[in-house]
């Protein structure tokens, strides 16, 4: 192997080793909690306040309440979002009558099909990546997640970071704009991932098997000099830089089209950059719940092995222990009288269970347990399920529209201009207005929760109550537009694809077709039978006029 020649004591690279340092500041008052959030809800994640390379040990907690309501919430987020099993994007213009135009109708359709495709388990690791951030965000109310496109394997990789190593800023919109992630490897993964380009003596470490770990920035930010048309990464409108702390070199420069990191919060107060979730509110009763069960089981422990006390060191045996079936000598004085007897102590440290109970509810209730527990329970009425879901989603639906537009509706907007550029997806049919927008048109939660009731509304109210009454008054069913009620079922059903349902014009040219075929048909058939008619009248007077001769 041969090390690309670099450029030692790169700005650039000091920048980026800067940046994560200013922009760590401000995320420092979250990082305390952020660590008990880890510890008592999602084990899985921590290390915010550990900047070596060191490993991060895994920290268990004595109550399992926040971590079984903190997974049915996330996994709740998972199918309300970008559920694998429904079409939760598509994409829609200004115009609605374009929209509605047969042509272009089915092009969007096609461009969505497409972009949906490559989310799929074959296409990409979105969907595990997804859940991933979204428990994330239910616990410390901010995720971040990277995607860029594989051009060896023609398979799109998308992650989600932990956000011990991830720091962003953003711009006087509040926007996310520029992230800076810090990586440790070894020498030997450094010349895998950056395939040979990283400095000489990370060259040198790694042909002699050396195992230590140094620090990788990966500083993605706007690029300053932009410019429209230009080739390379100046014609990019990101900057993408991978810093060697080592040597201060730059080891891999790049550009992207769109910003590559997203960074979904859940609830962001004015002028903070980092969010808090439904973790942060769990917090205290998980912090009380933890201390209640660790001070139970202190007490059930002193309870069943207690403390042992003796007027000396000579009363016990040196090692301090007493086995069932075993001999302590001097633990009585010649007249029989106890020398070393247990500490008495009952176990009961004024704790109660309806105490721990309250604590545990406390937890539960700020993930929403009780609704999210619900989803999916068999037993019950269809109307039940649906009363259970819209209040499910009316519980998150306001932070579900700020994770959509942070995080799911980008992805789904770079993805397919990721599509188009690869020509995985045809451009738009003749006709389209030139500079047309396209927009994302995702279905949100309260948006899902609002179609639903709407069409079922209006469902109760034509075949519950108007067609009952039109068996008395048929007349009334002159009061109901056929047309206005099958767009209202196909708006509320979002995964139905737009070219299923007819359009209007084309549905009023189907039917004038089908009254002037009615009415030729039936002219034919009163022609038909008027021929008869007449034959029948002509043969009947000519058989009259035959008899009358004969008489």
């Amino acid at each position: 192997m041969k090390s690309t020649h670099l450029f030692p004591g790169d700005e650039r690279a000091r920048e980026a080793e800067r940046r994560w340092s200013e922009l760590k500041e401000p995320r420092l008052q979250f990082e305390s909690d952020w660590e008990d959030i880890a510890r008592l809800i999602r084990p899985q994640r921590g290390g915010f306040r550990v900047d070596t390379a060191t490993t991060r040990q895994l920290t268990k907690s004595m109550s399992s309440e926040g971590a079984i309501a903190h997974g049915h919430f996330a996994a709740g987020i998972y199918a309300g979002i970008t559920n694998p099993a429904t079409r939760w994007g598509g994409f829609t213009t200004p115009d609605e009558d374009l929209n509605r135009w047969p042509p272009f109708a089915e092009w969007l359709d096609r461009a969505a099909s497409k972009v949906h495709t490559s989310f799929s388990p074959s296409m990409s690791s979105f969907y595990p990546a997804s859940f991933q951030i979204y428990a994330d965000l239910a616990a410390f109310g901010n995720g971040a997640a990277y995607d860029e496109l594989d051009q060896v394997n023609r398979k799109f990789i998308d992650v989600t970071f932990s956000l011990a190593e991830v720091v962003v800023d953003v711009d006087f919109h509040g926007r996310v704009n520029e992230a800076v992630r810090k990586r440790y490897l070894t020498p030997r993964q450094a010349v895998r991932a950056f395939k040979g380009k990283v400095p000489p003596r990370v060259m040198d470490l790694a042909q002699k098997g050396n195992s230590e770990k140094h620090a990788y920035f990966h500083h993605v930010l706007p690029n300053d000099t932009f410019e429209q048309g230009r080739l390379g990464v100046r014609g990019r409108r990101w900057l993408s830089l991978w810093c060697c702390q080592l040597d201060y070199s730059v080891v891999r420069e790049a550009g992207y089209d769109e910003m590559p990191i997203y960074f979904p919060r859940w609830d962001v107060d004015s002028g903070m950059i980092y969010g808090t979730g439904p973790g942060s509110i769990a917090l205290p009763s998980a912090r009380k719940l933890d201390l209640m069960e660790t001070a139970t089981l202190r007490a059930a422990q002193r309870a069943a092995d207690p403390t042992k006390l003796a007027p000396d060191r000579n009363a016990i045996p040196l090692d301090g222990e007493f086995r069932p079936g075993s001999v302590v000598y001097g633990a009585v004085d010649v007249r029989g009288n106890p020398l070393v007897r247990s500490e008495e102590f009952n176990g009961n440290i004024g704790l109660t269970l309806e105490e721990k109970r309250a604590a545990a509810e406390a937890v539960e209730n700020a993930f929403y347990y009780s609704v999210m527990s619900l989803t999916g329970r068999t037993g019950i009425s269809d109307a039940e399920n649906r009363v259970i879901e819209e209040a499910r989603l009316r519980n998150w639906a306001p932070h579900a529209d700020r994770i959509m537009e942070e995080y799911a509706a980008r992805k789904y907007e770079r993805r397919f201009r990721m599509l188009f550029r690869a020509g995985q997806i045809p451009p738009p049919p003749e006709g389209v207005p030139p500079g047309t927008p396209l927009m994302v048109a995702y279905t949100s939660a309260a948006a899902m929760a609002l179609r639903a009731s709407e069409a079922q509304t209006v469902r109760q109210y034509v075949l519950g109550d108007m067609l009952p009454l039109a068996q008395l008054k048929p007349e009334i069913l002159d009061r109901i537009s056929a047309d206005d009620y099958a767009e209202v079922l196909h708006e509320a059903s979002t995964s139905v694809p737009q070219r299923v349902l007819v359009p209007r014009d084309v549905a009023m040219q189907t039917r004038a077709a089908r009254q002037q075929a009615e009415q030729a048909q039936a002219m034919a058939e009163m022609a038909k039978t008027g021929g008869a008619g007449l034959r029948d009248m002509a043969q009947a007077g000519a058989a009259m006029q035959g008899r009358g001769q004969q008489e």
